[in-house]
């Protein structure tokens, strides 16, 4: 079951459409098994600190899912936007915080005027995707950045166990992982990467850290932590 449908998957990232698929296959894992993850992530708890001490007011939380770090950045005070390519999850989280605003969108193409936020908190989200759309995400990041806004990121690098496993469709980007959502375009970034992607920002901190999978506790992982400022010029 698992090879057939990876086959499957893989015809829709060859011909470039399988974004679609992407949103349907969330929404299904949401739809089964509701909340995935309840606790929010130590790294975003630090982060949060960061935010506070740079007076960051409007935060956008991309991919927030069903909003385990959302309701943790309503409850520090932040104006909290959340975006999330599934339905299912939004309709989750929006039964949780029914005065905040969440919109259903791609992290290619991002619904917001250009500036429009002082931080943005991005966990684990544009490693769903092949390289183009990885590029084009963090274009859009930048965009809606404030000159002079921070972006807080974090994401799973060539030295995460589960780079071992799938099918590579490109450098570093892999399908058929063994993870819950493997089907899915997972890139693992490289240090020169992140360099390289994110160079239209000032990187602040860029940090590479393992230790146990949030998703398995008897698993081990492997992610970088960015933080980057929006260039007031350039």
């Amino acid at each position: 079951m698992k090879e057939s449908m990876g086959s499957h998957i893989e015809g829709f990232i060859k011909n470039k459409v399988y974004s679609n698929y992407t949103m349907k296959y969330w929404n299904t894992l949401y739809k089964e098994k509701g909340i995935v993850q309840k606790e929010p992530s130590k790294k975003v708890l630090e982060a949060i600190k960061f935010f506070k001490e740079k007076r960051i007011e409007k935060i956008l939380d991309l991919g927030c899912g069903t909003g385990r770090h959302t309701t943790l950045l309503v409850k520090e005070n932040f104006e909290v936007h959340g975006c999330d390519n599934s339905e299912d999850a939004l309709k989750i989280i929006k039964e949780i915080l029914v005065d905040n605003e969440f919109r259903l969108c791609d992290m290619t193409k991002l619904l917001y005027n250009d500036g429009y936020f002082d931080g943005i908190i991005c966990y684990q989200v544009i490693q769903h995707g092949k390289i183009a759309d990885i590029k084009k995400s963090i274009s859009e990041m930048h965009r809606v950045l404030k000159k002079g806004g921070y972006l807080f990121l974090v994401v799973i690098s060539t030295k995460h166990p589960k780079f071992q496993t799938g099918e590579e469709i490109e450098p570093n980007t892999k399908i058929n992982t063994d993870d819950i959502d493997g089907y899915m375009p997972h890139h693992f970034f490289s240090e020169l990467e992140m360099k390289e992607f994110f160079n239209k920002y000032e990187i602040i901190k860029l940090n590479h850290f393992e230790g146990q999978s949030e998703i398995n506790p008897s698993g081990r992982m492997a992610s970088w932590e960015l933080y980057a400022k929006s260039r007031t010029v350039g």
